[in-house]
């Protein structure tokens, strides 16, 4: 059970967040002592986990190495999070993605990533896998810090469409923002954290988290 603390700190989110009271489920990734440390999480308040994602509807959990090569991971369940390790000394673009599907469907109703760039090999046409909806940086990612914006586009399998996408920031006011075919968005990061960006489409929907200007020994709570 979470303690006083934490149930504290969830309730205050909760308050904070306010008018946007949307639940939303992602993965948050961060390199420690050689390892990539990674939590599945969901809640009203990004990144404060309040609901661990029930086990039936997880699925394709997937790490993809730098070579392009992937490995299925299966994460371990703690008290409001699935979390996850592996060591990642390879340098290059690394991601971590995971999707939500019910028994009786085909597809998955919702699909989460997170890119975690190791030394100095950053390579932004690794970022999309190019198939199905998913969030595509046009800036690179191991060049951000606080302040500066990042550029996204929404792809459906692999081609670039108009879109909506929710920003929602570990601190500050959650934006909307829309994307046309030559048109990528343009995402604020006044501050260092973690930012959730998401967006929906016949009924699905994919959530990208982008993680700025944190040390690589600290994890988002």
């Amino acid at each position: 059970m979470a303690g006083p603390a934490v149930r504290t700190a969830v309730a205050l989110c909760l308050l904070v967040a306010g008018a946007a009271g949307a639940h939303e489920h992602w993965i948050l990734i961060q390199r420690k002592n050689g390892k990539a440390v990674l939590q599945i999480g969901s809640g009203h308040c990004f990144p404060v986990s309040d609901l661990r994602l029930a086990e039936r509807l997880l699925t394709e959990t997937v790490i993809l190495h730098p070579s392009g090569g992937t490995t299925n991971f299966k994460p371990v369940a703690s008290d409001t999070t699935w979390m996850a390790e592996w060591m990642c000394d390879t340098p290059g673009v690394w991601s971590a993605a995971f999707a939500l599907k019910k028994p009786q469907d085909e597809e998955p109703f919702y699909r989460a990533r997170a890119l975690l760039i190791v030394g100095e090999a950053d390579d932004p046409s690794r970022y999309a896998i190019g198939k199905g909806l998913e969030i595509v940086p046009q800036t690179a990612l191991s060049a951000l810090k606080p302040g500066d914006t990042l550029r996204v586009a929404i792809h459906e399998n692999g081609a670039p469409i108009e879109g909506k996408i929710t920003v929602t920031p570990e601190a500050g006011r959650v934006a909307f923002l829309s994307t046309g075919q030559g048109r990528p968005a343009e995402v604020k990061l006044p501050s260092a954290g973690a930012y959730l960006l998401t967006t929906s489409r016949r009924g699905r929907t994919f959530a990208l988290t982008v993680t700025v200007g944190l040390p690589t020994e600290k994890m988002v709570p």
